[in-house]
């Protein structure tokens, strides 16, 4: 599957809006809620802030021309959980799943963080979802600790190293 990344455009938020206003696409992120454009502008607004100082962000996958979702690594968000980590995540649109595009994307997600020396990396997946669980394990992460979010979701951590310790 090839499968490109770029740093998202402002067009990009309408793409996401449409492709996550689907309750099966978002039943394992966070409290399942459906975001509109304007929140995913914001999105967009923040990945691009982060791409421009850090080299890393939330990158638009795109298969062929068609934006399927994203992928990248940024810093964990939430103050519970991996704090001062730097988390790889993805979210698709339902009609990429089951194609190799999640792998596909996650790996050249990793890549580039590795190429900007990114030591190491955790991803957080819902305990219930076996195929985000599948595309973890594929691409070299580990599980490390189960827990539960704050709001009671289990949560599976998952991480690697990206480059040897110095």
């Amino acid at each position: 599957m090839t499968v490109r990344l770029r740093v998202p455009t402002a067009e990009d938020a309408g793409a996401w809006t449409e492709l996550f206003d689907d309750a099966e696409v978002m039943r394992y992120v966070g409290t399942g809620e459906v975001h509109d454009r304007a929140w995913y502008a914001g999105f967009v607004q923040r990945q691009r802030e982060l791409a421009g100082s850090t080299g890393l962000c939330l990158f638009s996958v795109l298969v062929g021309e068609e934006v399927a979702g994203f992928t990248g690594v940024q810093p964990w968000p939430q103050p519970w959980g991996p704090a001062g980590e730097l988390e790889v995540g993805w979210r698709l649109g339902r009609r990429f799943w089951g194609r190799g595009v999640a792998t596909a994307a996650g790996r050249a997600a990793l890549d580039r963080a590795r190429s900007l020396g990114v030591p190491r990396v955790v991803a957080l997946v819902h305990a219930d979802n076996a195929a985000s669980v599948a595309v973890t394990r594929k691409l070299g992460l580990v599980q490390e600790t189960a827990f539960r979010a704050p709001s009671g979701t289990p949560v599976l951590q998952f991480g690697t190293r990206l480059t040897p310790p110095s």
